[in-house]
């Protein structure tokens, strides 16, 4: 699984504008943009949660450029693990064993109801629109990812879209304001579980 290294901590000299990924991270005061897990052990990272992302409202004219969406990453001060981006790249922004932010305020879906789930979960965000839909290059990378985690892992991960975490029902039970929408209707779960399920 070839994944290029661009973790969202101080020393990443990535070019965003005038600035990099480092100097802006830094001068929020941090040095990551991720938390040690309440549990260290890689034991308990069960879950794989889906997300899409771009930099529509910010830069429509370029809504998918690298840069403009490391760039959201730091200025909301939220991470995930890793990014995936239109032509299939990978790229790793937070180390598994660190919790990145990416749910917020969420619960699984019942009867599992655990609540947190940046604890327990490695967060995968796909770039695209709530109407762009998704690649047959990003399914591949997704694919070949997820395979690779629960190859290592040695185990089958649950997986969740932030929308069945952090949707209407976590707004209901008072864990959150807004509720998340993506991935949304336009991601095909089918073609995620079912190359797992013949990999596995």
């Amino acid at each position: 699984m070839n994944i290029k290294e661009c973790l969202l901590d101080d020393e990443n000299d990535y070019p965003v504008d005038t600035a990099t990924i480092g100097s802006l991270i830094a001068s929020s005061g941090q040095k990551h943009l991720w938390a040690e897990r309440a549990d260290a052990g890689l034991n308990t990272i069960d879950t794989i949660v889906i997300h899409y992302m771009s930099a529509s409202a910010v830069s429509p004219e370029d809504p998918y450029g690298l840069s403009r969406l490391l760039k959201i990453f730091c200025d909301y001060g939220v991470s995930a693990h890793y990014l995936i981006a239109r032509d299939g790249e990978v790229y790793r922004l937070v180390p598994e064993e660190m919790k990145a932010w990416h749910a917020g305020p969420s619960i699984m879906p019942e009867p599992d109801n655990r609540t947190g789930v940046n604890e327990f979960s490695i967060g995968i965000e796909l770039v695209a629109t709530e109407s762009s839909g998704f690649t047959d290059a990003q399914y591949e990378a997704l694919n070949g990812l997820c395979a690779d985690i629960e190859g290592r892992r040695r185990k089958k991960m649950v997986y969740a879209g932030h929308d069945m975490v952090a949707g209407e029902r976590a707004v209901s039970l008072g864990l959150r304001k807004e509720p998340k929408v993506d991935p949304g209707p336009l991601f095909d779960w089918s073609r995620l579980t079912r190359i797992i399920r013949i990999i596995g």
